[in-house]
């Protein structure tokens, strides 16, 4: 099990003190995907070093973004670092200037502390600067302190501005992915991946995802970004790209943060305000 049974889940535990996970538009690392819409998943962010796309992220609310602790290996300087939101492209064109009214400096990033380099806990928080101004493009999504209920659920959805294939980088105009994926259980991942020279699979850290056909999956450039299932009509971010054995290979799904386990020290960082439905 993973955590709570699937009866305690109606009880709205989610991320921020209001409505998250909710989209206005009812309409690949992403392999077998397609192109996205504007607003069809408008908490996904783009983490830009250096002014280009760097990894994927998430909105939990109007401060703070949710991403992947490898990420920042090699940067990890919060100046050197903005998150955008509500694009669809991780490389809009100079003359569009909104654009970078939808980037945010990042004042800090706090890595989860037992996180090491390896694929263990990999999980990290950015606190923006300045708050996020909500519309119809860009929304936060909910988390939840168990993603038991998930387990098999065959329509979640991965999405990012990655490689669409091993060594292809997303050609112009580098428009957002997203594929349709089965979350794997976790017995079944563990099988997959119990071979010399892999990666070991955690499943107390960890959740897979793809097809084991391989035509769906997370690919470079992806990292950090959001594995997402609905759930009544609500947005749940349930893993984060974390990584795989090569992309979009038979038999090798994609593995991501399971984010309901680090649910509790998301809490306990996040200023959620007043009026919080966390924990209720």
């Amino acid at each position: 099990s993973l955590g709570l049974l699937e009866r305690t889940l109606p009880r709205a535990r989610v991320s921020v003190p209001g409505p998250c996970g909710r989209r206005t538009v009812s309409t690949t690392r992403v392999v077998g995907g397609k192109d996205s819409e504007l607003g069809r998943r408008p908490w996904q962010g783009s983490l830009r070093s250096w002014g280009a796309h760097h990894c994927g992220a998430s909105l939990l609310n109007r401060r703070w973004v949710l991403s992947a602790a490898h990420c920042f290996e090699k940067h990890k300087d919060p100046s050197k670092w903005t998150a955008q939101f509500g694009e669809l492209s991780c490389r809009p064109t100079f003359w569009k200037l909104w654009t970078f009214y939808h980037r945010f400096r990042v004042k800090d990033i706090v890595v989860y502390p037992q996180f090491s380099g390896t694929s263990l806990k990999d999980i990290a928080l950015l606190k923006l600067s300045s708050s996020v101004t909500y519309n119809k493009y860009i929304q936060p999504i909910c988390v939840v302190a168990s993603s038991s209920e998930f387990q098999n659920k065959a329509d979640c959805w991965v999405t990012g501005w990655g490689h669409i294939e091993e060594g292809q980088v997303l050609p112009p105009p580098y428009r957002l992915q997203e594929a349709q994926v089965s979350i794997i259980n976790n017995s079944r991942c563990d099988f997959l991946f119990r071979r010399p020279g892999f990666l070991s699979y955690d499943p107390d850290d960890m959740i897979c995802a793809g097809s084991e056909n391989g035509q769906r999956d997370a690919c470079k450039g992806d990292s950090g970004g959001p594995l997402a299932c609905e759930k009544r009509g609500v947005w749940i971010q349930v893993g984060i790209v974390s990584w795989g054995s090569g992309c979009g290979r038979p038999n090798r799904p994609g593995v991501y943060t399971n984010v309901s386990r680090h649910f509790n020290w998301i809490r306990t960082l996040v200023d959620w305000g007043a009026g919080s439905l966390l924990g209720r």
